[in-house]
C-alpha cells in the first residue's frame, strides 16, 4: 500500500468514525429523554423605512453613483416597532452586478445603540445602473434579528426642471452623448422633453429596460449586443397643448435608413410595464390626434449623423421604449 492510499484510508476511517459518534450520542440523548430543542427564530425583525437620494433629494429617485442613505428600524413579528436590547452592529449588502460602497466613516456598517430603535446608513453609491436591485440589512454582532430587505431601482442619469411662468419646459439629458443630446453605444437611447403646459417641476430618468416587461422580460430594441434604455417622465402636464418627448437613438442601434417606423411603446403608469401599448403613428405632422394619449410623428422625426430622433407626442406622464 502507498502511502497516499495508506492516508486516504485513514481519513476515510475518521470520517467514518465521526459519523457513528455523532449517531451514537444521539440515540443515547433520546434514550434517556434528553431534549435538543431546534435553534428558535429571533422574535424580532430589521426593517428598512425608507432609500433616499441624498445627493440630490429633489429627484426622487435612485441614480447610479449618487449618494442614498437607508433608514432601519427594529420591528416585532408583527411590524410594530421595538427596541434592541444590546448595541447591536448590522450591515447593508446589495444584489446584481453593480457594487455597493460606503463612503463614509461606517462605510457599509451601522450601529443600533443599545434600547435604540432605529440606525441609518449615509454616504451609500452603487453602480452601474440596474433594476430590481435587493438591499439587505443584517445584524453582524449584538442581539438576533430577522434581516430586511427591499427592492429598488437605480437609474443612469435623471434631471430635473421647473417651467416659466408660461408653463414652458426645454429638459433635456444631460449625460447623453458627454452632453451635447447625442447618443452614443455606450448610452444609446436618451430624451428631451419639449412643453408648454407644464404645472410645476419634471424629472425625466434614463435608465435599464432589464425586467421592466410585463412578463419580466426585457423588451427594449437589440442590436449588435447593444439595448435601448428607457425614457422616464414624471410630470404634471396640460393635456392641451400636448408635450413631445424626443427619443435620440444611437445609429448602431436604429439603423437603416431615413425614419423607419419603429414601434415606440409607452405606459401612461410611469412606474409600470413596458411594453403595454405602442404608439400609433400621428395622422398629422405636429398633432396628437383625438382620442389618443401618445402618437409617434414620423413626419417630424429625422436622421442626424446617422442617429434617429423620432418625435413623441403625449399628453400624461408616461416612460418610453423603443
Amino acid at each position: 500500500m502507498t502511502r497516499k492510499q495508506s492516508l486516504t484510508r485513514k481519513q476515510s476511517l475518521i470520517r467514518r468514525s465521526l459519523a457513528g459518534l455523532s449517531a451514537a450520542l444521539l440515540a443515547t440523548a433520546w434514550a434517556v429523554g434528553i431534549s435538543i430543542p431546534a435553534s428558535a427564530a429571533p422574535t424580532k425583525a430589521l426593517e428598512i423605512v425608507s432609500v433616499t437620494n441624498t445627493e440630490n433629494s429633489n429627484l426622487g429617485l435612485l441614480v447610479q453613483g449618487q449618494q442614498f442613505a437607508v433608514e432601519v428600524r427594529v420591528v416585532t413579528k408583527s411590524g410594530k416597532p421595538t427596541t434592541v436590547k444590546n448595541a447591536t452592529r448590522i450591515t447593508v449588502t446589495a444584489s446584481g452586478p453593480g457594487i455597493l460602497v460606503g463612503e463614509g466613516e461606517n462605510g457599509t456598517n451601522a450601529t443600533i445603540e443599545a434600547n435604540g430603535s432605529s440606525a441609518r446608513f449615509s454616504e451609500l453609491t452603487y453602480s452601474p445602473f440596474d433594476n430590481d436591485v435587493v438591499l439587505t440589512v443584517s445584524v453582524t454582532s449584538g442581539d438576533e434579528l430577522s434581516q430586511g430587505d427591499i427592492t429598488v431601482d437605480f437609474a443612469l442619469t435623471a434631471v430635473r426642471g421647473m417651467p416659466n411662468q408660461d408653463g414652458a419646459l426645454d429638459l433635456d439629458d444631460p449625460n447623453c452623448g458627454a452632453g451635447n443630446g447625442v447618443p452614443t453605444s455606450v448610452e444609446p437611447t436618451c430624451g428631451h422633453f419639449l412643453t408648454t403646459g407644464a404645472e410645476g417641476p419634471a424629472v425625466m430618468s434614463v435608465g435599464s429596460c432589464e425586467g421592466l416587461g410585463s412578463n419580466n422580460t426585457t423588451p427594449c430594441r437589440t442590436a449588435g449586443g447593444i439595448t435601448a434604455l428607457v425614457v422616464t417622465l414624471t410630470a404634471t402636464i396640460a393635456e392641451d397643448p400636448h408635450s413631445t418627448m424626443i427619443l435620440a437613438c444611437d445609429k448602431d442601434l436604429c439603423g437603416q435608413t431615413g425614419v423607419p417606423h419603429l414601434p415606440v411603446f409607452f405606459t401612461l403608469e410611469n412606474t409600470g410595464p413596458l411594453n403595454d401599448e405602442a404608439a400609433p403613428a400621428c395622422q398629422r405632422k405636429g398633432v396628437l390626434d383625438d382620442g389618443l394619449k401618445a402618437c409617434v410623428d414620423y413626419v417630424s422625426s429625422m436622421r442626424s449623423d446617422g442617429d434617429l430622433f423620432l418625435h413623441v407626442l403625449f399628453n400624461l406622464d408616461a416612460r418610453f421604449h423603443g
